[in-house]
């Protein structure tokens, strides 16, 4: 897999999430995404997301669906994910951290959280971790 198109993003999600399904609307309405194709081991993603949720708590940002995400990634284990981002933050929508099992691909874990300044960046950076 050398790169993934919007189309087979969205064919990656079977979850009923909320967090899931405005992900998937914002792909759908053109939403900008970025994928990383180097698998992480879920142990480890799990890890930094809690920290930057803690932080985004800490700041009184919304946030959607991180107990399901985060009980998906204790599922995984030490598997290895990739790590995309939608970003619909342009419509006034959420920046949403996405976790896929690779093979095949499937969207395994979804969160979304508001964003009203460039500040947040730091904590979901779009780059490989």
């Amino acid at each position: 897999m050398n790169e993934v198109s919007a189309s087979e993003l969205i064919a990656a999600f079977d979850s009923e999430s909320e967090a899931g399904i405005q992900a998937k609307n914002a792909l759908i309405s053109g939403a900008p995404f970025e994928i990383w194709l180097e698998p992480q081991p879920a142990s480890k993603l799990r890890g930094i997301l809690r920290g930057r949720v803690r932080s985004l708590q800490r700041r009184g940002k919304p946030i959607v669906g991180v107990v399901e995400c985060l009980a998906s990634l204790v599922e995984k284990g030490e598997q290895g994910l990739l790590v995309a981002y939608v970003d619909d933050r342009e419509r006034a929508g959420y920046l949403f951290p996405l976790y896929l099992d690779p093979q095949p691909l499937k969207v395994v874990g979804c969160l979304g959280f508001g964003s009203s300044s460039e500040g947040d960046r730091d904590l979901f950076p779009v780059g490989p971790l």
